[in-house]
């Protein structure tokens, strides 16, 4: 989990996962862009409560650079990227994601929520989205317990080292954010693997990300529609022998 600031929905997330993650041994990597003191003084109240590894950094690198710092000090089966404004609200969602994947090896990523098709220009077709969000702005609930999907949603996904191992982390060319997920969703599939979306009863309270609403978030990033373009275009270009891409 990369944090920046926003205390009060790291603790909501980080809460979240303690209450409902059922019997699976986990660690939490939490990697601080150079958070406000808050920040840490909270993860130093949990140290002792929980499994948390906590890292900090000097300065804001991004979610992408955290992410990867977060992958490197964990030698996990699995790893599971979590944005900070999600909340948990399904008991023991943790045992259901490690159970499709130890029982079904072909799969390469688990997420939350997931599109069903992305089109050439690296866009994605949101009536294709698959998720349990509970969330009033997006398409209805899932019914199934399982879908499979092109590309995952970055707000919560559960990678298998095999597919790390391969891949090497996420692809930081996409500079601050925007499109990891889509991209090393086709890095899975590039890989041999398949992705998936459980149903998972959860909140994303951003719906897009918190962080991203805010004004500290606006003067680092001028332009984020400009970076969303740009980096669809970045996507379109390394994946243009395997884009479009529908799974049924």
């Amino acid at each position: 989990m990369a944090v920046w600031n926003q205390l009060g929905y790291t603790k909501l997330a980080v809460d979240s996962i303690l209450r409902n993650k059922g019997a699976s041994p986990f660690e939490l990597v939490v990697v601080d862009n150079g958070s406000r003191p808050d920040v840490k003084a909270y993860f130093d109240l949990m140290s002792g409560k929980a499994d948390i590894k906590y890292i900090r950094n000097q300065r804001n690198v991004g979610p992408i650079a955290a992410i990867n710092q977060g992958i490197s000090g964990s030698g996990r089966k699995y790893i599971m990227v979590m944005h900070n404004d999600v909340v948990i609200m399904e008991p023991g969602w943790l045992d259901k994601i490690t159970r499709v994947m130890d029982e079904n090896a072909r799969i390469g990523i688990v997420g939350l929520a997931g599109r069903q098709e992305i089109y050439a220009n690296g866009c994605v077709n949101e009536e294709s989205l698959k998720h349990d969000l509970q969330n009033e702005d997006l398409n209805e609930p899932m019914k199934e317990e399982s879908a499979w999907v092109a590309v995952i949603d970055g707000l919560c996904f559960t990678m298998r080292r095999e597919l790390l191992d391969k891949i090497g982390g996420l692809d930081e060319a996409y500079g601050y954010m925007h499109c990891y997920d889509l991209d090393v969703s086709l890095e899975s599939v590039r890989a041999g693997f398949r992705n998936m979306v459980l149903k998972i009863e959860a909140i994303h309270l951003g719906n897009g990300g918190m962080t991203r609403k805010t004004r500290d978030y606006k003067d680092l990033v001028k332009d984020d529609y400009g970076l969303l373009k740009r980096n669809c275009k970045v996507l379109a270009g390394k994946w243009r022998g395997l884009l479009p891409l529908k799974v049924a």
